[in-house]
């Protein structure tokens, strides 16, 4: 079928007429040309039409959830700000671990003399004998408070304690302007707050030494830096921050406190 259509607007057959059939016979309605377009043409679509599958129904779109309504906020409640929530966080998590460690030693910082005992010993029989105690198996000893035997000095020649005198007992002797301290600068912000340096004496061969602290401030000797243990001798300068120390022992090879404790302890 090859389909045309004339200059009246009429369709036909071109396979089966050489011209418009409706112009020869005089029909210039379109009534004819309508029904054969329709018998012969329109079928043709409405059969392709009916093959066609039908286009696919889309799914329906979900509905969305409903919205909450917000709360109104009262304004006669204080915010807590998140570095405080934080914070407290924090806190309650270092005292659970604090919970659980076991407690350690207080005197860690200091060392007792290996002598005190021995001295506190034999003073309190000497100071009960004195006192007229009866001897005898069932004599109690009196104990009386004596601290670790002195052994020397440091005296302040200038700063805010100049004059004043620090006394020394065996083992370490701790610097620093923290008021737990042996020899104790208080106030003076040049001299660290623990451990600017320390003083040692060792009992056996009476032997004096000065060596750096545990912080970072430098300790002098003679104004010279100290960085190892250095021996030091009387009238020797000790330089902490602003302060400076001179130093005075006491126990040496003629006098000394093991002598005097054997022959306190034989009497």
């Amino acid at each position: 079928m090859n389909l045309c259509r004339c200059e009246n607007g009429h369709f036909y057959d071109r396979e089966k007429y050489a011209s418009c059939p409706h112009c020869a016979n005089g029909l210039n309605t379109d009534d004819s040309v309508t029904e054969f377009y329709s018998e012969d043409v329109g079928a043709g679509a409405a059969a392709a039409m009916s093959q066609m599958a039908p286009p696919p129904i889309p799914a329906p779109m979900p509905m969305p959830a409903p919205v909450m309504p917000m709360q109104p906020i009262d304004a006669t409640v204080p915010l807590m700000p998140e570095n405080d929530i934080t914070e407290n966080l924090f806190d309650a998590q270092e005292q659970n671990v604090q919970a659980n460690v076991p407690a350690e030693d207080e005197d860690d910082d200091h060392t007792m003399a290996f002598m005190d005992d021995l001295f506190s010993e034999v003073a309190g029989n000497v100071s009960a004998k004195g006192a007229g105690a009866p001897a005898g198996a069932g004599t109690e000893k009196k104990n009386v408070g004596v601290s670790a035997p002195c052994v020397g000095w440091l005296i302040a020649i200038n700063g805010a304690h100049i004059g004043e005198d620090f006394r020394l007992v065996t083992g370490r002797n701790f610097i620093g302007r923290g008021e737990d301290m042996d020899v104790a600068l208080v106030g003076d912000k040049s001299v660290s707050r623990s451990r600017h340096a320390i003083v040692v004496y060792e009992p056996k061969k009476h032997l004096y030494l000065v060596q750096p602290g545990d912080s970072s401030s430098l300790v002098y000797h003679n104004d010279e830096v100290v960085l190892t243990p250095v021996p030091i001798k009387p009238y020797d300068k000790i330089t902490v921050g602003d302060v400076d120390l001179v130093f005075m022992s006491l126990c040496n090879d003629s006098f000394n406190w093991n002598t005097i404790l054997s022959s306190m302890k034989s009497n």
